[in-house]
C-alpha cells in the first residue's frame, strides 16, 4: 500500500530572538522546547486548514495518518508534535486518525518505510533542517528546494502519487498574518 498523497510542513514557530516571544506548553508553563504563542495560534489554525469543514477540501487534505517528530536522545523539541496535536484531536472527534511520533528527527528511513505503508492521505510535520533529506528517501522522489528558510513556518509541500513515482506541489498555508503566498525556492 502506498499514499496517495504526502504532504510535509514544518513545525509552527519556534523560540528565535527577542521579538518572538518564550516557547510556552500547552499549560502555560515556559519551555525552550515548545511553541511560541504565534506557533499555537498556527498550530490552532492548521487543524481546519487540514481539516475543512467543505468536502471538496477535506478530500484532498484531510489525512488518515499524521506523523510528528518524536523527543528524545538528541531531540527534545516537542514543537512538531504540538503544531499537530489541535488537527490530531479534531480528527479524533469524526475518524480514527494513525498517529506516529516514535521516530526521532534523523529517523528518517524507517519514517518513511512506515509513511509509505500508509493509504490515503499522510501529513508529516518535522524539524525543517531535514526536510529536503527526508523527501529524497521518496522512492523516485521529485526535486524540491535544497532548503527550507530558517523563516517560512507557512508552507506546505504536497506530494502527490504518480505512475513515475511523485509529483511535487507547494501549498501555501496563508493562516497567520505575514504568511507569504510564494513558493520555497530552490
Amino acid at each position: 500500500m502506498t499514499p496517495d498523497r504526502i504532504m510535509i510542513i514544518r513545525h509552527a514557530e519556534k523560540p528565535v530572538g527577542d521579538d518572538a516571544g518564550p516557547g510556552i506548553e500547552a499549560n502555560g508553563a515556559v519551555d525552550p522546547e515548545s511553541l511560541t504563542v504565534r506557533g499555537w495560534q498556527r498550530a490552532g489554525a492548521l487543524a481546519r486548514f487540514f481539516c475543512p469543514k467543505d468536502g471538496a477540501s477535506s478530500a484532498q487534505r484531510k489525512p488518515a495518518a499524521v506523523f510528528a517528530t518524536g523527543s528524545g536522545p538528541g531531540s527534545k523539541s516537542k514543537r512538531s508534535m504540538q503544531t499537530v496535536a489541535p488537527l490530531v484531536a479534531l480528527l479524533k472527534e469524526t475518524s480514527p486518525v494513525h498517529y506516529v511520533d516514535s521516530h526521532l528527527k534523523d529517523d528518517r528511513e524507517a519514517l518513511m518505510t512506515e509513511v509509505l505503508a500508509q493509504p490515503g492521505v499522510v501529513l508529516i510535520a518535522w524539524e525543517h533542517k531535514v526536510l529536503p533529506s527526508l523527501v529524497g528517501c521518496l522512492p523516485d522522489a521529485p526535486a524540491v528546494p535544497a532548503h527550507w528558510p530558517d523563516d517560512r513556518y507557512d508552507m506546505v509541500w504536497v506530494f502527490d502519487r504518480t505512475p513515475r513515482g511523485w509529483s511535487f506541489t507547494q501549498l501555501p498555508q496563508l493562516l497567520l498574518a505575514g504568511d507569504s503566498a510564494i513558493p520555497i525556492s530552490a
